[in-house]
């Protein structure tokens, strides 16, 4: 992520700037949250939800003030030396990493002993198999062996990819219906101020409209920071409901044209997308275990990523059909739907198993 940070600094076209700041950041962005998440689960537990509310809740604050202090530097040092103080910036990862030092022992080993242990009986079964059959070709042993290797090197790559977590059918269906809420979260708050020009708001009435937005967005990061101290707090639940009411007040925005009417419902966007955000990874830490979260948490991110690279286009493709915002925003607004629709199915599917 740093690199991709240097890197843009000497970029002389826009046409690099995929490799530097989508390729190279965005391969060290994929690698870093979950890291961080996981390290995050492994230290708390009784507060989880209150300790990242905070966290959050400082993400937003420091966001609300980053383009100020960019345009300050813009001002004094110019294009590239801002970007290279922005680099500077992105290495304090690097204390970050080493301060992550998670001391609890772990069955992290357990695979390894597991495979040695295999292959330890494999290579017996061989071994009796070349004193029954001495007569055998050195060739099929030669194969046999390769075989074992391979089988091997598959369950290594497995383990890696931690592909057995698609075998529970819950993360599974959380994954879905957080990846169709986060993407709709992410361009539907990208595409308002586009809405709100269709509409006819002014320059400055839809600059006021996205500072309220960021501003209740960091209030219901502190707000839910504040209620999960004094209360215990089902994440799950807190994201379903928010969903709810995202969708319900999304339907409103697009039914008014008053500016303060407009500015009421985003405020509550806002407080609804900061508890969105805060809940999203510790739905996830509280249905794995802690060895599995950092590989959950990144298929999580993958799920997500494959859901913005397929809807986004076709989110742009009935924008431009209609040449209008509006059913482009009625799109986004039903890809909450999957959420709201697949959670109750498993739930009751859940409760008529255990009947």
């Amino acid at each position: 992520m740093s690199t991709g940070s240097f890197v843009t600094v000497f970029i002389s076209s826009t046409n690099q700037l995929p490799f530097t700041f989508g390729v190279l950041q965005g391969v060290g962005f994929g690698m870093i949250v979950p890291v961080c998440y996981s390290t995050f689960n492994h230290y708390f537990v009784r507060k989880r939800t209150q300790v990242m509310s905070l966290i959050k809740a400082t993400q937003g604050t420091i966001l609300i003030f980053y383009p100020q202090l960019l345009k300050v530097l813009l001002s004094r040092y110019g294009f590239r030396s801002t970007l290279l103080l922005i680099s500077g910036i992105s290495l304090h990862t690097f204390p970050g990493v080493v301060a992550m030092n998670m001391s609890t022992k772990t069955n992290k080993n357990r695979t390894a002993n597991v495979l040695t242990i295999e292959n330890g009986t494999n290579n017996q079964e061989t071994a009796d198999l070349i004193d029954k059959h001495k007569d055998k070709k050195e060739s099929q042993i030669d194969v046999a062996t390769k075989n074992i290797k391979l089988s091997i090197f598959k369950r290594d790559v497995l383990e890696m990819l931690n592909v057995k977590i698609l075998k529970d059918p819950v993360f599974c269906n959380i994954c879905i219906g957080q990846s169709f809420v986060n993407f709709s979260d992410l361009i539907f708050f990208v595409l308002q101020p586009m809405l709100f020009y269709q509409y006819g708001l002014s320059t400055n009435q839809v600059a006021a409209c996205i500072s309220i937005s960021a501003g209740a967005d960091v209030a219901g990061r502190f707000g839910l920071a504040f209620i999960s101290s004094i209360a215990s707090i089902n994440t799950r639940l807190l994201f379903y409901v928010a969903t709810i009411l995202t969708l319900a007040a999304r339907i409103v925005i697009l039914q008014v044209r008053q500016f303060i009417w407009l500015a009421v419902v985003t405020s509550f966007l806002g407080v609804l997308r900061a508890w969105l955000h805060v809940a999203s990874p510790l739905v996830i830490s509280h249905h794995v275990t802690h060895e599995d979260f950092t590989g959950a948490y990144a298929v999580f991110m993958l799920s997500t990523g494959l859901v913005n690279i397929i809807f986004s286009p076709i989110i742009g493709l009935i924008k431009d059909v209609y040449q209008d915002y509006i059913p482009a925003f009625y799109a986004l607004t039903a890809c909450c739907l999957p959420c709201l629709f697949l959670w109750p199915a498993e739930y009751y599917l859940k409760y008529k198993l255990n009947k």
